[in-house]
């Protein structure tokens, strides 16, 4: 009995209890516990991206012929790096356009075959690999002509032919402005002498899917109407969708899209009245 009330005392005395497993290892006499090494890291900034500036010049132009410039010349990399790559592509624009974006350099060259509105974008790349973010301009052609008609057609190797008839005036005779009396190498004699009230095919597409333009100027008074002629002998028989859409200066004020089938078949599309520039679908 009191060999063990001296270890109960001893025990007590230095802290300790034969059930306290919680108490912190001693460190040897000595002996130190190595320093965890400071994490370094790196203090460099990541370099900035170059900068794409994109215009056009001009920002508007007449369709099919006239032609603009998208510029990309005034981008730059705020690094100082040299700008090694101008991605150009066109990234929208009208249904039925068959225009495309080309070349090389930090401008392009573009033309516009149909009217409405088109969408560039230009990224740009420097020697050492890094890309900017796109830039996008617009570009609208608008017909310059009083009465401006165009059409084109989902299935290529069809060949659609838009026709105008002028008042009065009947199906592939001078009164019919079409592939074979109007397309720029020949030309018709409407309304009064001179050329304002004259129709020109400023387009003629015939294995694609168009667009096809007929325009006029300044036209003279009555009816005018337009015709689809599905050309015989094209390689595409089944039914195709063919859109015909009339301007009336500038503005967009018809569009009709129908299936048309039948190889040489002539599907009346619309009216047009002049001066009152009134469209009746047919």
């Amino acid at each position: 009995m009191r060999v063990f009330s001296i270890l109960a005392f001893s025990l007590i005395a230095s802290g300790c209890s034969e059930y306290d497993l919680t108490a912190p290892p001693q460190e040897e006499p000595g002996v130190t516990n190595p320093e965890t090494p400071p994490v370094v890291g790196d203090s460099s900034s990541p370099l900035d991206a170059p900068v794409a500036v994109c215009s056009s010049n001009p920002d508007t132009v007449r369709p099919p012929f006239e032609s603009n410039s998208f510029i990309g010349r005034d981008s730059y990399d705020p690094e100082n790096s040299t700008i090694a790559d101008y991605q150009w592509r066109l990234k929208d624009g009208p249904t039925g356009s068959g225009a495309t974006l080309g070349g090389s350099g930090a401008d392009r060259t573009f033309t516009a075959d149909q009217a409405g509105l088109y969408v560039a974008e230009l990224i740009v790349v420097t020697a050492d690999g890094r890309v900017s973010e796109p830039c996008e301009v617009e570009l609208n052609a608008i017909p310059a002509e009083a009465l401006w008609i165009e059409m084109f057609w989902e299935h290529s190797g069809d060949d659609m032919d838009l026709h105008l008839l002028r008042p009065g005036g009947a199906l592939e005779t001078t009164g019919d402005c079409y592939f074979m009396n109007c397309d720029g190498l020949t030309s018709l004699e409407w309304g009064a002498a001179g050329g304002a009230d004259n129709p020109a095919l400023d387009l003629d597409d015939i294995s694609g899917t168009g667009p096809e333009n007929i325009n006029i100027g300044a036209p003279e008074f009555g009816t005018f109407t337009v015709v689809v002629h599905d050309y015989p002998g094209s390689s595409y028989t089944a039914a195709n969708s063919v859109t015909v859409n009339i301007y009336i200066d500038g503005m967009l004020e018809f569009t009709n899209t129908r299936a048309i089938s039948g190889e040489d078949s002539y599907n009346y599309i619309a009216e047009v009245d002049w001066p009152t520039a009134q469209i009746r679908g047919l």
